[in-house]
């Protein structure tokens, strides 16, 4: 089984150098989410079967994520258009945007919260803690990583 996991992860890995070698403009955030996926695999160290509820449980999650962070773009881009049209400073409905803005932050919060809540019967608690760590870090990663490719750019 561990030879099969080793195979389809050798697999996915060429397969990505060749798809990335081929085009130069390929989708760069679908080269982020595979290099992501493999640094998971790395990281978390699952076996075949664990990996796949894992990334199954993690697809639903990063779908449930997009709608969320979709809705909240909505209610920020309200506050805008708002506030463009303001002629009073206390209108209540300014207070009420803001309210369901917040409204739509917290239950990104909580969706993360249920996720990492649903792996706790195929995850460790070291992987979770590993997992919660790892996504960070790999965020700031490419957070620095695009930062300095911007500003060589500016330079």
């Amino acid at each position: 089984m561990k030879t099969t996991f080793k195979s389809f992860l050798f697999i996915l890995v060429l397969s990505i150098a060749v798809y990335s070698q081929g085009d130069k403009r390929g989708d760069p955030k679908e080269k982020i989410e595979a290099l992501e996926k493999i640094k998971l695999l790395e990281t978390l160290d699952l076996d075949e079967e664990t990996a796949l509820k894992f990334f199954a449980r993690r697809n639903e999650h990063m779908s449930n994520m997009k709608k969320l962070f979709d809705e909240n773009d909505l209610q920020f881009g309200k506050i805008e258009n708002k506030l463009s049209s303001i002629k009073d400073e206390n209108d209540p409905e300014l207070k009420k945007l803001v309210d369901n803005y917040l409204a739509a932050h917290l239950r990104i919060e909580e969706e993360k919260k249920r996720f990492f809540n649903s792996l706790s019967d195929i995850l460790s608690n070291k992987q979770l803690a590993q997992l919660a760590i790892f996504e960070r870090r790999f965020k700031e990663e490419i957070r620095d990583v695009l930062f300095r490719h911007k500003k060589r750019k500016w330079d």
